[in-house]
């Protein structure tokens, strides 16, 4: 009896092992979410061109904005947003991931560079701002991955 409660403890403490590593992960995850989105957030500052603004100019513009959120508002801003991506977009490309099968040869890697995509040694892949359509094109026949990243 003594053995089998012995034998219990060690599952349970083993369990318990597990539950926090868990934990830890998710919490891992969860943070890299928010460091995510808080980079986002800077670059659609910079982006928006007011990065120049001090930090309590910048918070009273934030906080018109909370206050001044409304249904018919919020849309009108999501559509200047929009237009604005989609203007970048035409402009300077897409976010690009270009993933090959088997490395490339030097002439498609400076293609590559060319394009403006650039190597990512430790993604071992290409990546950048591109025209998403020139760069099939000059992949076309490859054993290539080319994938857009919504911005």
């Amino acid at each position: 009896m003594g053995l089998d409660l012995e034998e219990e403890k060690k599952k349970l403490a083993a369990k318990k092992s597990r539950i926090e590593a868990k934990e830890k992960r998710l919490k891992e995850k969860e943070r890299k979410v928010r460091t995510r989105r808080l980079i986002e957030l800077g670059g659609l500052v910079s982006k928006a061109g007011i990065d120049e603004l001090d930090s309590n100019a910048l918070l009273g513009a934030l906080l018109e904005i909370k206050e001044k959120v409304q249904e018919e508002t919020l849309k009108k801003w999501q559509e200047k947003g929009e237009a604005a991506f989609e203007k970048d977009k035409v402009e300077n490309g897409e976010a690009l991931i270009v993933a090959f099968g088997t490395e490339p040869s030097k002439e498609i890697k400076g293609k590559l560079k060319n394009l403006g995509l650039r190597w990512n040694r430790f993604r071992k892949e290409w990546q950048g701002y591109a025209q998403k359509a020139l760069v099939e094109k000059e992949l076309q026949g490859l054993d290539v991955k080319i994938e857009a990243i919504d911005g």
